[in-house]
């Protein structure tokens, strides 16, 4: 899809948002007294959250590369339709057999269309989509519609709806790979993980790991920020948690190599075997909710 493509005359801007181009690629600039925010139309991206009166909430890496070919490092990142790389996940197999095919999917390196916005005195929501191409099909066989609702307020909420518009029924996999900001590793404890287990996760070293029984809302406590993050989830089956620390870093060239002091990724996902299968004409949204209290 070319980047004039991406949006047209005909979506209607409301006045809390302001379309930007840069170096190629489009962004939308919610500025809204509830909140600021910024949208890349590349991947549907999420690149940055602040609810008036607060530090940021997302995270976003001071050497991202912007070039509308590799995924962006920081964000929001839309994992679909599979998460982690394509020969491993069940969603993808066996026909992710060549080194062409993208880890995490290809919804976070494609350009999407903006389908409308809103906007109150409350609330400023836009909706982007993205549909088969046969560059996709190429990867993925299946027709799609799939919707990014972003609901800005002094909460955030993404709503990434999956629609099957073919005639058979198709499983997917996928995650919003968020980056968090955080203070400092030794001021952030998060509770919720696991149902089972109600000690809080710490931040002492490198973690990737898929928590299978998390409860409903993940609390990130920061100490230094002195505030509470409580992330809600609808539609998933897993939190994944990740942070490189100091070898991982070093070996990104789109991250500083202090950059996983101030990051921590806590994903709602639909990973493993338990896929969701979406029949013909029906639908699947995974929902996240993040929004900031005091401590």
């Amino acid at each position: 899809m070319s980047y004039r493509d991406t949006i047209t005359d005909q979506i209607k801007l409301t006045e809390h948002i302001q379309l930007v181009t840069s170096n190629g690629l489009k962004y939308l600039h919610i500025t809204h007294p509830k909140a600021v925010a910024r949208i890349s139309l590349f991947g549907a991206h999420l690149l940055s959250f602040t609810p008036a009166n607060s530090a940021p909430v997302i995270w976003m890496s001071d050497n991202a590369i912007f070039n509308g070919v590799k995924a962006i490092r920081g964000g929001v990142p839309i994992c679909w339709p599979w998460f982690g790389p394509a020969n491993e996940s069940p969603t993808v197999q066996p026909l992710a057999q060549t080194k062409d095919y993208p880890s995490h999917g290809f919804a976070r390196n494609n350009h999407w269309q903006l389908l409308d916005t809103h906007s109150d005195n409350d609330t400023c929501t836009l909706r982007l989509q993205l549909t088969s191409s046969p560059e996709m099909k190429r990867l993925w066989p299946h027709d799609f519609n799939l919707i990014a609702e972003f609901i800005i307020s002094e909460s955030l909420t993404i709503n990434l709806t999956t629609s099957n518009t073919g005639n058979t029924s198709f499983d997917y996999g996928c995650a919003l790979h968020s980056y968090l900001q955080i203070s400092q590793p030794d001021a952030v404890q998060v509770h919720g993980l696991d149902n089972q287990n109600p000690v809080p996760r710490v931040l002492t070293g490198d973690v990737d790991i898929i928590c299978e029984h998390p409860a409903s809302t993940i609390t990130l406590e920061d100490n230094l920020f002195q505030r509470k993050l409580d992330i809600n989830n609808e539609g998933n089956n897993a939190m994944v948690v990740w942070n490189p620390w100091q070898v991982g870093a070093k070996a990104f060239v789109d991250m500083p190599d202090d950059g996983y002091q101030t990051m921590f990724c806590l994903e709602p996902a639909i990973i493993g075997k338990k896929a969701v299968t979406v029949a013909p004409g029906k639908s699947h949204t995974l929902t996240t909710r993040l929004s900031v209290t005091a401590l």
